[in-house]
């Protein structure tokens, strides 16, 4: 063979081999995509499956509950198929998946709208702690600030400059509390103090006790309980404690919103609904959804950073 032949076989076989890397490349790239989505579609279809198992476990909840809530004042010990709403954690099965759900009468809260600012500097004060003075004033008078009309800022508080240099930039409402969840959006609410676990110990105990309840604000607060006054018997521990001189004669709750919380593998269901008095039935005043995200859950706040 001459060497002009040997060397035009040699760039022949160069060429295929360069054919056949671009081929092959290209077939990796088509497969990687076709990969990528197939993936998507699949987390897109089993997200959309775990939506829906999830709304249908809550609703369904919500049917039970409406069925066997207990009458304000009821003994639980007589009626032990009962179900209360005083914060209890009850536990059941769907499909083979555990769901934990809890009831709470939202008149056993503190309402933002209706309550004084005593009330609400003493709670937020009080759960979280002496060493938190600063920051508690920091939220009660953002809270104050939130709601009232005017312009005029609280030593503590928040108006217009303090909304505006947020991003995107809003207003206050300047008014009451439609939605609990405008916490968040209040200067100096931040998750933890919002969501929790903030720890709370019982101060008629030993200073050495363990923690006896761990929660946030959206679990003493409220923007249902329009009469203003806290029931005892359907209040959490710290509030009962906190405000324990202001009770008075009010100890039994005229039930009028009922709070159902739910969580049902990574989501968390909040439903606010009216039992009607004499029938199974309900209205439901709002609903929210959220997936949890690890240990702290879907939570959001304007304040964190």
């Amino acid at each position: 063979m001459c060497i002009r032949c040997w060397f035009k076989v040699n760039e022949q076989k160069g060429t295929v081999l360069v054919l056949v890397l671009w081929v092959l490349t290209l077939l990796t790239l088509v497969g990687g995509f076709y990969a990528v989505e197939a993936r998507i579609r699949r987390n897109l279809g089993q997200h959309a499956w775990d939506a829906l198992q999830g709304r249908e476990v809550a609703r369904s909840l919500l049917l039970l509950a409406t069925s066997k809530l207990s009458p304000p004042g009821t003994d639980k010990e007589e009626a032990e198929d009962g179900l209360f709403a005083d914060g209890g954690v009850y536990k059941v099965r769907f499909g083979g998946r555990d769901a934990c759900f809890t009831l709470q009468d939202e008149n056993g809260k503190l309402d933002l709208n209706n309550s004084s600012e005593d009330q609400v500097r003493e709670v937020v004060r009080a759960i979280l702690g002496d060493e938190e003075l600063e920051a508690a004033d920091t939220i009660v008078d953002g809270i104050l600030d939130w709601k009232d009309s005017d312009k005029l800022t609280r030593l503590h508080g928040a108006e217009d400059d303090i909304y505006q240099d947020r991003s995107p930039p809003y207003y206050p409402a300047n008014g009451p509390f439609h939605l609990l969840d405008e916490l968040l959006l209040v200067n100096g609410v931040g998750q933890e103090a919002f969501y929790g676990p903030v720890s709370w110990s019982s101060q008629e105990e030993d200073e050495d006790s363990e923690v006896v309840w761990q929660g946030g604000l959206c679990d003493l607060f409220t923007v249902y309980n329009k009469s203003g006054e806290v029931s005892r018997d359907c209040a959490p521990l710290p509030l009962e404690e906190i405000l324990g001189a202001e009770f008075g004669g009010n100890s039994t709750s005229t039930r009028e919103v009922v709070c159902l919380r739910v969580w049902f593998g990574n989501r968390i269901y909040q439903v606010y609904w009216t039992p009607q008095s004499g029938t199974e039935e309900s209205r439901v005043k709002h609903w929210t959804e959220a997936i949890v995200l690890g240990s702290k859950g879907s939570t959001w706040s304007e304040n964190e950073k």
